[in-house]
């Protein structure tokens, strides 16, 4: 499998569970970006925006050390901060996923093996991810996105539980 297909695997797996639990939550009739579940999770908007800046995020901060491209969605919901609705609409949000998918995408079909190699250095990005090649900031980025898809399907159950009481 080269780099790309690797990419595309990830992104389309990424994005057709999401879809999937978002399409489920819609059914529900939920549309409040702001509806925070019983058990204190972040709010539904937060968690929608976050996967959005945990791309902005993967390739703008880490890989290419630069600033984040949406610097206002990205501050408001970047990764460590507290799951606090700042109320944009569902289209923006789905607008700053879709680009920041985009441009993984795009970045990855424009870069070389040792592109994909290279190490993160201490001083460069949080420690966490200092040691890690690009290929496991990619594959972190994945699983981040995936956890909190996991996070979405559990708001969504929350939200028909409350619903149904």
């Amino acid at each position: 499998m080269s780099d790309i297909d690797f990419i595309q695997a990830g992104l389309k797996a990424v994005r057709t569970w999401r879809e999937d639990v978002i399409s489920r939550i819609k059914e529900t009739g939920l549309d409040d970006l702001s509806y925070r579940p019983s058990t204190g999770m972040s709010e539904f908007g937060w968690v929608l925006a976050h996967q959005a800046a945990v791309f902005d995020f993967s390739l703008n901060v880490l890989i290419k050390q630069e600033t984040p491209v949406n610097t206002e969605l990205f501050g408001l919901y970047r990764p460590g901060t507290e799951g606090e609705w700042s109320g944009i609409s569902y289209e923006e949000i789905q607008d700053y996923y879709d680009s920041g998918e985009l441009a993984i995408l795009e970045w990855a079909q424009s870069e070389s093996e040792s592109d994909f190699k290279r190490v993160i250095e201490e001083g460069t990005a949080p420690n966490f991810f200092v040691g890690m090649t690009v290929y496991e900031v990619i594959s972190n980025m994945f699983s981040h996105l995936s956890y909190h898809t996991g996070q979405l399907a559990a708001l969504g159950r929350d939200w028909m539980k409350s619903r149904n009481n």
